[in-house]
Parts: C-alpha cells; sequence; structure tokens
C-alpha cells in the first residue's frame, strides 16, 4: 500500500511569507489613546501589511520633563520609546520596525512669544487663532522652545536609532483637525474618536480624501509642509501633512489605494 506523500509545499511558502511579513512593521507612535483610537482603525486598512501597530505614549514625548525622557535629547527619547515598544512586545525585533511613524500635534509651538497672552482664569493653555491663553506665560514660552526644538529635530531626521522615521503634525491638535474642535475637554476625546473612526468604517480611502478639504493640507511635500507649519501662526490654524504620508509610502498602500493617489 502505497503510503501518502505530505506535500509542505505550501506551509513554508506561508512560513516564509509570515517571516517576509515580520519584517514590515510600520510603528506609529502617537501621544494619547485616543490618538490611536481615532486613526488605527482606518490607518490598518489602508497599509498593506500584517503589522501596523500603534504605540501610545500617554505624554507628549517632544515636551516631557520626566522620566524616562527628562533631560534627554529628541533623539535619545525615540531610543527610549523603541526599547519599550520592543519590551512590551517581544516577538517583534528591532529589525523587523520597517519605519517609525510620529504623530505629534503642533501646539502652537512655532508662534512667537508675543502671541502667548496672560489671562489669569486660564489654568491649561487655551489655543485660539491670535495666540495661547494661560496664566502661565513663562511656562508656556518654556514649553514652546522645548517643544519646538524637539520638532525640529525630529522632521530633519530620516533616521534615529538606526530606523526610519517620518514625522507627521496635526495643529493645533488631532482634534482640531479631525473633529474642528481646538480645546476639545479630556473627557469628550475618547467619544469624537470612537465616532470619527466609525464614521470611515468601510469607506477608509476617504479618510485621505478628508485630509485635503478645505485648508487642512499644508505644503506639496514632506520639507515644504514643516516650512509653512513654522510660519507665523500656522501652527494654531487647522492644518495638518498626513496627507503627505499615504504619498511618501505609496509602496505600502493596499493596491485600490496605490492607484487613486
Amino acid at each position: 500500500m502505497k503510503q501518502k506523500i505530505i506535500r509542505l509545499k505550501e506551509p513554508l511558502e506561508r512560513l516564509v511569507k509570515c517571516m517576509s511579513d515580520m519584517k514590515k512593521v510600520i510603528l506609529f507612535v502617537v501621544e494619547g489613546l485616543s490618538d490611536k483610537d481615532a486613526l488605527e482603525p482606518i490607518v490598518s486598512e489602508l497599509i498593506d501589511t500584517s503589522l501596523v501597530r500603534f504605540e501610545v505614549l500617554r505624554c507628549d514625548a517632544t515636551v516631557s520633563i520626566f522620566e524616562p525622557y527628562y533631560n534627554k535629547n529628541m533623539k535619545d527619547r525615540i531610543k527610549i520609546i523603541v526599547d519599550n515598544y520592543l519590551k512590551n512586545n517581544r516577538g517583534i525585533q528591532k529589525e523587523y520596525i520597517e519605519k517609525i511613524i510620529y504623530i505629534t500635534d503642533t501646539d502652537g509651538c512655532f508662534i512667537d512669544n508675543e502671541y502667548i497672552y496672560f489671562s489669569e482664569n486660564d489654568k491649561e493653555f487655551r489655543y485660539e487663532d491670535d495666540g495661547i491663553y494661560t496664566n502661565n506665560v513663562v511656562g508656556a514660552e518654556r514649553r514652546n522652545e522645548l517643544k519646538s526644538r524637539n520638532l525640529s529635530i525630529l522632521n530633519s531626521a530620516s533616521r534615529i536609532y538606526d530606523l526610519q522615521i517620518e514625522t507627521y503634525y496635526f495643529s493645533c491638535n488631532l482634534d482640531h483637525v479631525l473633529y474642528n474642535i481646538r480645546n476639545l475637554e479630556q473627557e469628550l476625546k475618547e467619544r469624537h474618536a470612537v465616532d470619527f473612526a466609525e464614521n470611515f468604517e468601510g469607506r477608509e480611502q476617504e479618510f485621505i480624501n478628508f485630509l485635503k478639504e478645505e485648508d487642512i493640507p499644508m505644503g506639496e511635500d514632506y520639507k515644504e509642509s514643516w516650512t509653512l507649519i513654522k510660519e507665523s501662526l500656522n501652527s494654531l490654524s487647522r492644518h495638518s501633512n498626513f496627507h503627505i504620508f499615504f504619498r511618501n509610502n505609496i509602496e505600502y498602500l493596499v493596491a485600490n489605494i496605490k492607484y487613486v493617489l
């Protein structure tokens, strides 16, 4: 009686493909959980890779003066972020990370100090078209100096910690761009994020068109987008350069999106 020969070709091919895919981790770094909840469901459907990962910092690493970022330059802060991610995701090694996509708010950090106004009742920074209002003007000036310096380091770097990196902004913050609400209360952020993602469920490619609406898009290319956001009061206005992410990373996108960009 002939023994049945078990063919291993297809399983092996799948294994090889899986190992290949493991080397294509696109790591999105965001400040808050609501940022992840708004963007991850949409972006995951637009990128053709098995591993789109979002790392939530639960802080703004560009301005944090606390551990583990205290007294560290921005490149060292990125190293800390990557190391923490790898520590918490032991199935992924550093060489599997294809690229870091760092997403940040601008928070009006590039405006001149003359547009930071004292406002006795504003314990938190309040962002308006004409400036930042706060009862701690010196604190706002110092924050802007640190954040603008670190963002300049980020946007001028193509590699940090021997990894490719691109930095995209939402101005003055993600809530402002996605929901057109500038000073959204913290407890409402999650609700708006979930609603926003659900609104694009099944029609994720329309998100790219959304980013190109009205005055949201800033710049025709990556370099220009960063030059423009640093001018005048642009870092307070409703702008983003995230539309450029899709053009810069077309090789990772699902097929039907590649042909409409």
